[in-house]
């Protein structure tokens, strides 16, 4: 699932509360309509906001990020009425808001989300853009390692083991620029996210140097099916996002996954509201998830956590989680990945080009 593909360019199913249609639509009464991503909200979190809110709710659920990414798309032309809040990965945020497909949430708005001034800084930062926040973060994860640890000798903690011998043309990472070259970049013990690299002619450098070794290991890149060459026993570890590798280790217990103690990226999925209507029961929509209870849920029933600061009623036995919940000193070395400037981004282009068309020197 490819959750940064427009980054260089600029638990229980939920198919049973909406399927991929809203309801009957010569039903004129007011519901609110929320497009969101399958498997990221547990299913009966809709009977509990419409308990608690005594308001109606439209749930209709989209397998893949970019499906959504090209129904909000379409909005702007269409006849029929659009949601009120649909789902984004933090990947879409920029292009979104350059292309005028969502709004801001307005001040009023924000005030009855009150579970916003409780998240952290970093989540905060993260959807907001000249003083106006764009959307909401429901919940979170991290970009990472999974390997075959019934294959592999030895176990794999940071990103400069992708460098072993042993991986020699059995790695597969991302059809992606930002992550590759952050990730050499962590390893190298920069930010994920360095600008103008050729104004710094040692880190550039090292640089080239490190992703030409590390091309060298790569059988493919790809942001979609990583994890099936894995599975197949093509490749013995896989760079990807930690939403697909939970569910692929429910089908293979020998697949391991890691966060590397370099630090890594963070990803989030977000509710924005299309342009058009904006009413309080989008705002309400929003804060509910935030909520202690409904936090818990999410982190306890989906393959991500939630951004909440409030997740005592998580159970143990899901703290206990490394993935989810790993150790405060690898998240303090990681990053939300953010807008690059243009000339940045023509580098990172450039570099991505001469990597995959072995010119790079």
């Amino acid at each position: 699932m490819d959750r940064r593909k427009f980054l260089v360019l600029g638990g229980a199913a939920i198919a049973s509360i909406g399927g991929c249609q809203f309801a009957n639509p010569f039903d004129q009464r007011d519901r609110l309509k929320i497009v969101g991503l399958l498997g990221a909200i547990p299913s009966k979190l809709i009977n509990q906001f419409e308990s608690a809110s005594q308001l109606k709710a439209e749930f209709k659920a989209e397998n893949l990020p970019s499906k959504i990414w090209q129904e909000l798309q379409t909005y702007p032309n269409s006849k029929d009425k659009i949601p009120n809040v649909i789902s984004i990965g933090d990947g879409w945020l920029d292009l979104a808001i350059a292309n005028s497909l969502i709004q801001p949430i307005a001040p009023n708005l924000l005030e009855k989300i009150p579970q916003w001034q409780k998240l952290s800084p970093i989540w905060q930062k993260s959807v907001t853009r000249n003083n106006q926040v764009w959307g909401i973060p429901y919940r979170w994860g991290t970009t990472a390692i999974a390997y075959r640890s019934d294959k592999l000798k030895f176990d794999i903690t940071q990103w400069s083991d992708l460098w072993r011998s042993e991986l020699k043309l059995k790695l597969t990472l991302p059809d992606d620029a930002r992550e590759v070259i952050g990730l050499v970049l962590k390893k190298m013990g920069q930010s994920y996210q360095q600008e103008n690299l050729v104004e710094h002619q040692d880190i550039f450098a090292t640089l080239t140097k490190e992703l030409k070794s590390l091309n060298s290991q790569v059988l493919t890149y790809t942001s979609e099916n990583y994890l099936q060459s894995l599975l197949a026993d093509d490749t013995l570890a896989a760079v990807g996002w930690t939403s697909d590798m939970y569910k692929a280790k429910r089908q293979n217990p020998d697949l391991k996954v890691v966060i590397p103690q370099d630090g890594t990226a963070l990803w989030s999925d977000i509710w924005v509201m299309p342009k058009g209507d904006a009413p309080i029961a989008a705002a309400e929509w929003m804060n509910f998830c935030l909520t202690p209870a409904i936090a818990a849920q999410i982190t306890s029933l989906t393959d991500a956590v939630s951004p909440s600061s409030e997740l005592d009623q998580v159970p143990a036995s899901v703290k206990a989680d490394p993935i989810k919940f790993f150790p405060q000193e690898i998240l303090a070395k990681s990053e939300v990945l953010s807008p690059l400037s243009s000339s940045t981004l023509l580098q990172y282009k450039e570099i991505w080009t001469k990597m995959r068309s072995g010119t790079l020197s």
